[in-house]
């Protein structure tokens, strides 16, 4: 159980992501093997291809995989790297939190439907108040951990 959720995201994305290859994959051989296409596969293989988008995304964020400039951390004094990622970090939980409030709101307001499924906009909406939640959680992870770094620093001998 615990290997399901520390690894939701990827599970979850690579779930979409297969989902959206078979589709794809078997519309084209129904298309040019015996010339009929099924109509909703089109839908199902866009709106799970924006899953597995939006969950890749939370996923690179809870490994760190996302490109960053370090170029500041060069310029900083050692015992300064760590609380500065903590500010970074506190600004990021401020910006995911609201990210995922103005998602939801958005989702919330998601009255259409797809012309083919008739699927609300809803359930296509929603993964990015997941995503956008899930990005804070991680980095309220990412502060436990420089505040514990920052703790062990300042508990270790010869500082001070």
């Amino acid at each position: 159980m615990r290997f399901l959720f520390k690894n939701l995201e990827e599970i979850l994305a690579s779930i979409a992501i297969s989902i959206t290859v078979l589709m794809v994959i078997t519309n084209v051989v129904l298309r040019y093997g015996f010339n009929f296409v099924l109509p909703w596969s089109e839908e199902l293989s866009v709106i799970c291809f924006i899953w597995a988008t939006y969950l890749g995304i939370s996923s690179c964020y809870k490994h760190k995989l996302h490109m960053g400039v370090d170029v500041i951390l060069s310029f900083l004094p050692d015992k300064a790297i760590i609380p500065f990622k903590l500010v970074i970090s506190c600004f990021l939980l401020g910006l995911n939190l609201y990210m995922a409030y103005l998602s939801y709101q958005y989702t919330m307001l998601s009255s259409k439907v797809t012309p083919v499924m008739g699927m609300s906009y809803f359930s296509i909406n929603a993964v990015l108040v997941a995503c956008f939640a899930l990005m804070a959680i991680h980095t309220i992870r990412f502060i436990i951990n420089d505040v514990k770094l920052i703790r062990s620093d300042l508990d270790s001998p010869g500082t001070g």
